[in-house]
């Protein structure tokens, strides 16, 4: 041992040190002290290394994850898997100076044979030279159903043409059946890229009952928004297409299997004025409203937003359930008090049934239908107040909920209204309808049924637009104006598009039809309005005759002469002449239809079904070939082809085209009826 002063040093090198008779021991060397067992440097050295392996292992899993999925999405992708989700697509036969629709848009919002498609559109990318580009966004309503050939849009184009002759106008309706705010965001944010002048918003009828509604049959209920836009955006991924499609097979919905289905798709959706999930419901309106304002405004575009209109006074309740809570006792109670009104109603003794119908909704005041019948009595002793108070109660307690509700057009109003002299104008169409309605409350002479508007109803709201339009045109367009500076008339309107007796007849017998449905058929006094549509059919059963279709066919050329370039119009002549059986005559429309939406399947399915009605089986095969091309999920084109094969003895080509017309659109009949012969 070697004495240091008052430490000691043994042989090895380590130090002695003496405090209270306690030796302590520790390494000369420092970095052998570092290592020593016990030493406080030894803890953090020994967990780092395997933490670091374990973050390093992560993140190699992590991005080999990744590249996986990148590699698996771009194998989807050149194999040509799935389907693009923008609104506004090319294609080849309409140019590459143009944009056409995408049939397929609906797909990633439900289940493909539920996905209704938006009316053939071919737009220019590059707007021209003095044009006015005007995008149309809604629903059913918006894009004309039933008779879309007459829907707003198409008579705003004419009142602006005729006001505005130097002007081009661009009328691009992109609304179409079954969709809601959810899916006209994407669509809004699509049309961003071309130049729109004005955006024309109405919407509001399906956002209980379309995709992600608290009454939907598409999907998920009122999931949340961020939810929704999540799985919406894994949808435009081809990997999230096939997950999609894998599971609407393994779990479809009984609406997916049976194909759809209207309005009778929802009976078993009811939903109450205070359920919960109406409240997530109107926050996501409030957003997707706000957004599409906003993709509108910040494209350049002047918005115009309108509320929604709903016939009140002839459309009772689709939808009735009492209150939540009601004992027997109450039930019986309300039954009786309700019994006594309607057969007091029924005898004309209107204030009879009133004081009963206000004492039975002492009882229950939520049953709908009680409200409709409240709403005609005091209708019928002059007292209009009470009555539109009622009939608005009756669509806002509706349990089926097909129409716009008071909180929905308020929102609207809160959302849209502000400064007239803004970029963003409010329309107020539901006020402006019950004005001009008798008794100031909006019904049948608008509306077919509950939301759907009749020509005067569509001739009103294109004149509500086209005011709002006119404000915002600068003077020196305003100096463009023929020197006629009023609107053209309904009637002439109605000349412009070939809106004749003989469209009236095939619009009332598509009605009659619709009224068959179960849905239609569970509502008040049914019968009654049944009838009164058949008469309608009857009456005008004349203009089904071939002297009145040529009458109509001479008001569709006339039409054309002013504007040869609408394929609506070329349409309603072969349709015509279809009738009539000039079939070489409507050959030629269909052709010329073909040349302005080149790239739609519609005009080649009409051709080949006029080729097999001549038995001219290959060039019908031929027509059916072309559509199947342009438009491969054309169920109709598929079944044409199918049926055409058929006919030439081919049994196992016709197997195949018959059976994807079916998987496209289960209630496609005619290749149902010729799989089942």
């Amino acid at each position: 041992m070697v004495a240091c002063g008052n430490r000691h040093c043994n042989s090895n090198g380590q130090l002695i040190l003496e405090n209270n008779g306690r030796q302590k021991n520790k390494q000369q060397n420092p970095a052998q002290g570092a290592n020593a067992k016990g030493s406080p440097r030894s803890l953090p050295m020994a967990h780092a290394k395997p933490f670091r392996h374990r973050l390093i292992g992560v993140i190699a899993s992590i991005v080999f994850c990744i590249l996986t999925l990148a590699v698996f999405e771009l194998a989807l992708r050149v194999a040509g898997y799935g389907y693009t989700t923008a609104f506004f697509v090319k294609h080849p036969a309409a140019g590459p100076a143009n944009v056409v629709e995408n049939q397929q848009f609906a797909w990633r919002f439900m289940p493909v044979t539920l996905a209704r498609r938006p009316e053939p559109i071919v737009l220019p990318i590059q707007k021209p030279e003095k044009t006015c580009r005007i995008f149309v966004f809604g629903e059913s309503a918006a894009i004309g159903d039933p008779a879309p050939a007459f829907g707003f849009s198409r008579i705003l184009d004419v009142l602006l043409r005729e006001r505005y002759p130097s002007i081009r106008f661009e009328v691009v309706n992109t609304a179409f059946t079954a969709i809601n705010s959810h899916v006209i965001v994407p669509i809004a944010r699509d049309a961003q890229r071309f130049g729109g002048d004005f955006w024309l918003v109405y919407m509001g009828n399906n956002e209980v009952i379309g995709p992600f509604g608290s009454g939907t049959v598409f999907g998920k209920q009122s999931p949340p928004l961020p939810v929704i836009r999540a799985s919406l955006a894994i949808k435009t991924t081809k990997i999230g297409q096939l997950l999609d499609a894998a599971a609407q097979r393994l779990v479809p919905s009984p609406e997916a299997r049976k194909g759809w289905g209207g309005m009778d798709m929802f009976l078993e959706q009811q939903v109450r004025r205070d359920d919960p999930r109406l409240m997530t419901l109107h926050d996501h309106f409030r957003k997707n409203l706000t957004d599409i304002i906003g993709l509108g405004t910040g494209s350049g575009a002047k918005v115009i937003v309108s509320t929604m209109v709903s016939n009140l006074k002839d459309c009772p309740p689709f939808g009735s359930m009492h209150r939540p809570g009601l004992s027997d006792g109450q039930l019986k109670d309300w039954e009786k008090l309700y019994s006594l009104a309607t057969a007091a109603e029924q005898n004309r003794n209107f204030s009879e049934a009133i004081r009963n119908y206000a004492l039975a909704a002492q009882i229950d005041n939520e049953f709908a239908e009680l409200h409709f019948r409240w709403g005609r009595c005091s209708l019928a002793t002059g007292n209009l107040d009470d009555a539109k108070v009622h009939f608005v109660l009756a669509r806002d307690l509706d349990t089926l909920r097909f129409r716009t509700d008071s909180h929905l057009n308020e929102l609207i109003r809160q959302i849209a209204g502000g400064s007239i002299s803004g970029p963003v104008r409010l329309m107020d169409a539901e006020k402006e309808f019950n004005a001009r309605s008798p008794d100031q409350i909006a019904g049948s002479q608008f509306l077919y049924e509950h939301v759907h508007f009749t020509f005067a109803g569509n001739y009103l709201l294109a004149r509500l637009f086209a005011d709002q339009i006119a404000t915002f045109l600068s003077a020196a367009e305003t100096k463009a104006a023929s020197s006629n500076a009023q609107w053209l008339s309904e009637s002439d309107c109605a000349a412009r598009l070939a809106y004749t007796d003989t469209q009236r007849y095939e619009i009332a017998n598509l009605l009659l039809r619709r009224y068959e449905e179960p849905i239609y058929r569970r509502q008040l006094e049914y019968n009654e309005r049944f009838k009164r549509q058949q008469l309608d059919v009857a009456d005008l059963r004349t203009a089904s005759k071939p002297t009145a279709r040529r009458r109509g066919l001479e008001a569709c050329r006339q039409a054309l002469a002013r504007n040869p370039n609408d394929w609506v119009l070329h349409d309603l002549c072969a349709r015509l002449l279809t009738a009539l059986e000039e079939f070489d005559s409507a050959e030629k429309e269909w052709q010329q239809v073909a040349k302005l939406i080149p790239h739609s399947a519609r005009p080649h399915v009409e051709l080949g079904k006029i080729k097999l009605q001549l038995n001219k089986l290959d060039e019908a095969q031929s027509a059916f070939h072309t559509a199947v091309q342009l438009d491969p999920v054309s169920a109709d084109a598929h079944a044409g082809m199918g049926k055409a094969y058929r006919l030439q003895g081919k049994r196992s080509e016709a197997l195949h085209h018959l059976k994807t017309a079916l998987r496209l659109d289960p209630t496609q009949k005619e290749a149902a009826e010729l799989l089942s012969n």
